[in-house]
């Protein structure tokens, strides 16, 4: 910013305090100053400065030419030598006295914004861009929530593998001396290939887990029958009609001879003594 814009702006905040609120001595002198004489109270001179003040900005556009003229026999008028009175130097409170100003000085205060908004009917307006919005809009609803995925029965299971598996073979159960084989039925699937299998009992009696439980064997060719593969254990809950157990092989089982399901202590048993074998199965 420049010296004479900076005397220009301070000079426009001057008068302006001037014609609202009064200045004090040393303020009043800063004004003189500035525009190289004292001003005068009566409401055309201080007029006539404020109009010369905006006719010196060099930055603006010019003025139409009856405007300017106006403005500069104003400032003839204005620069004319003048003797100010004696003042009272006693200073006056800053935006507390009324003033008969006040009128003047806001009528002065429109006529400034009518100069500018004079000179800004011929300033371009500024180019504003639309820009259509490409952003999809925003969905407030909940997403549904996926649907639970619900994993496939043992039966379901046993029904797929044997219709997938050519060499799935299903064995039916037999029943031996044992009592807890009565009125047991049912049978046995297994792939050798998938290694995987189902058994299916009705009729076997229910077992009490903390008590005993059931135990599968299956007997492979190709290893000693004194080291069968563990089927893995299983229960039979109470008033069940048809069970269908996975097969848990803990090995594999290659060319699987036999099944023979067994009572065993909780947890089943790494070796069996066959003490109680209620069925088998073979192929």
């Amino acid at each position: 910013m420049t010296d004479v814009t900076q005397s220009i702006e301070r000079l426009d905040e001057l008068l302006c305090d001037r014609a609202l609120f009064g200045l004090d001595p040393i303020e009043e002198a800063e004004l003189v100053a500035l525009l190289g004489h004292a001003v005068p109270d009566d409401d055309d001179t201080l007029r006539a400065a404020v109009a010369v003040d905006l006719a010196t900005l060099g930055s603006l556009e010019p003025l139409p030419a009856g405007l300017a003229a106006r403005l500069r026999a104003d400032a003839d008028r204005v620069f004319a030598p003048v003797v100010a009175p004696p003042r009272d130097p006693a200073p006056v409170p800053k935006r507390r006295r009324a003033s008969s100003f006040v009128p003047w000085a806001l009528a002065a205060a429109f006529g400034v914004l009518a100069v500018f908004g004079w000179l800004d009917r011929f300033r371009e307006p500024p180019k504003v861009a639309l820009v259509a919005s490409t952003a999809p809009p925003v969905s407030t609803s909940t997403p549904p929530a996926p649907p639970s995925v619900v994993p496939p029965t043992p039966s379901q299971q046993r029904a797929e593998l044997l219709a997938k598996r050519p060499d799935a073979k299903r064995v039916a159960w037999t029943g031996t001396k044992d009592p807890g084989a009565a009125g047991a039925s049912g049978d046995v699937v297994w792939s050798s290939d998938a290694q995987e299998g189902y058994m299916t009992f009705r009729g076997l009696r229910p077992n009490d887990p903390k008590v005993r439980q059931y135990q599968l064997w299956i007997f492979d060719a190709e290893r000693d029958d004194k080291y069968p593969v563990d089927g893995g254990v299983f229960d039979v809950p109470p008033e069940a009609a048809e069970v269908v157990v996975p097969i848990r092989a803990k090995i594999r089982a290659g060319k699987a001879k036999l099944f023979a399901i067994t009572v065993e202590p909780p947890g089943g048993v790494v070796v069996s003594k066959r003490e109680h074998i209620v069925l088998t199965a073979a192929p």
